[in-house]
């Protein structure tokens, strides 16, 4: 009898660059595109990893999303992407939904990280390692799990601008210069609850070794900076800086991101 093996996924990547390894994980709305313009900049110094994420891909190919789909099956599939291209240790960059995947990533392979930065981590988790979660939040759980597995909605894009912290309460984000953007992309958002339904022990953050750049923007949302502060008392070896820009204060404020970031790195070397 034969027996056929399923494959196992990989995430795309583009490598630019030469010099020490530099892996960027993006945010779960437009995906790499976001860290195109980082890569540009760092690639003159670092060979940059920009890597995607499988909802995000599966979204712009409107493919069906696995029915097993979690933190843990991205996380596996940045795991077997980096051992294909032989990075055995690297400097971590993650934006929002990203930072989840590689937050999980660097705790459970703490020896392949070098530093680590993470802006703007939905690490659920880790409020509750707090406590239980508010009222509010568990209100807004609900609402993101009806983000898929069917096609996200105008609406739902919406909505989940403003639970993101992209655009304030109160504005249309349909006038944001980058609706047109997040439009092309709303095929992304079908992760529905998997950032609350993740469980990790912080414990495993107190543990950790490598130096550590958390990243707020002003203005994101009040549970996404509650993340960042647990996450700045645990860590034993991180810093916390704050720039204007919302939800993508890595894109907003990109020149004074780049300039804390590569001072980081130069601090830890």
């Amino acid at each position: 009898m034969m027996v056929i093996k399923k494959q196992l996924p990989f995430v795309k990547f583009e490598t630019t660059g030469t010099g020490e390894p530099v892996v960027l994980v993006p945010g779960g709305l437009t995906g790499w595109l976001s860290w195109k313009p980082h890569a540009e900049q760092l690639s003159s110094r670092y060979r940059v990893i920009r890597t995607q994420l499988l909802s995000v891909d599966l979204g712009l190919r409107n493919e069906p999303m696995p029915s097993n789909y979690s933190v843990d099956f991205e996380t596996n599939a940045l795991h077997r992407t980096l051992d294909q291209i032989n990075i055995s240790k690297a400097d971590f960059v993650a934006w929002s939904y990203g930072t989840e995947i590689t937050l999980n990533f660097a705790l459970n392979n703490p020896d392949r990280i070098r530093t680590l930065t993470l802006i703007e981590p939905p690490a659920v988790w880790v409020l509750r390692s707090r406590g239980p979660l508010s009222e509010e939040l568990l209100k807004q759980q609900k609402q993101i799990q009806s983000l898929g597995p069917g096609d996200i909605s105008e609406a739902q894009l919406v909505w989940f601008s403003h639970f993101a912290g992209f655009v304030p309460e109160g504005t249309d984000p349909r006038r944001s210069p980058q609706w047109s953007v997040w439009f092309q992309h709303i095929q992304s958002l079908r992760t529905r609850d998997v950032v609350f339904r993740h469980q990790d022990n912080i414990k495993r953050v107190r543990n950790s070794k490598p130096p550590v750049l958390l990243f707020k923007g002003e203005g994101s949302a009040r549970f996404l900076h509650q993340i960042i502060d647990i996450l700045g008392e645990e860590f034993p070896n991180a810093q916390t800086e704050m720039l204007p820009g919302g939800h993508a204060p890595q894109l907003v404020s990109m020149q004074q991101f780049m300039k804390i970031l590569t001072n980081f790195w130069a601090s830890t070397a």
